[in-house]
């Protein structure tokens, strides 16, 4: 934003200095030096808009991507264990990747009952 606002302040600066002044070679320079610093100024300007809207897009893209992995990991989530039905400590949640069963047994039992059962 500096970049283009010194570059628009030079830009009119020089394009002034054409308009008033009466030596016909200073008006031709300071125009051409006014007219190159406002296509630069406005070329400067476009290119980092257009930066700032690719760099908006790919973090965009990558939220989508991290929404979509949240939400495969809960569409992959196994099934309830038998020992677990009805259990109130069942949690059944995944983080990073990882299954979690309850807070005191957190892959699950390896028996058809659970020593920690209990009715929710």
């Amino acid at each position: 934003m500096g970049k283009t606002a010194f570059g628009s302040l030079c830009a009119g600066i020089a394009l002034l200095v054409a308009v008033r002044v009466q030596n016909q070679s200073v008006q031709i320079a300071a125009s051409a030096v006014g007219a190159g610093l406002l296509s630069y100024t406005t070329t400067t300007y476009v290119l980092e808009r257009k930066r700032r809207q690719k760099s908006r897009l790919a973090d965009a893209e990558a939220y989508l991507e991290f929404l979509r992995q949240i939400n495969q990991e809960r569409v992959s989530s196994p099934p309830m264990p038998k020992a677990c039905e009805g259990c109130d400590h069942y949690h059944g949640q995944t983080y990073g990747g990882n299954f979690l069963v309850c807070g005191m047994h957190p892959y699950g039992v390896q028996d058809e009952h659970c020593p920690d059962w209990q009715s929710s």
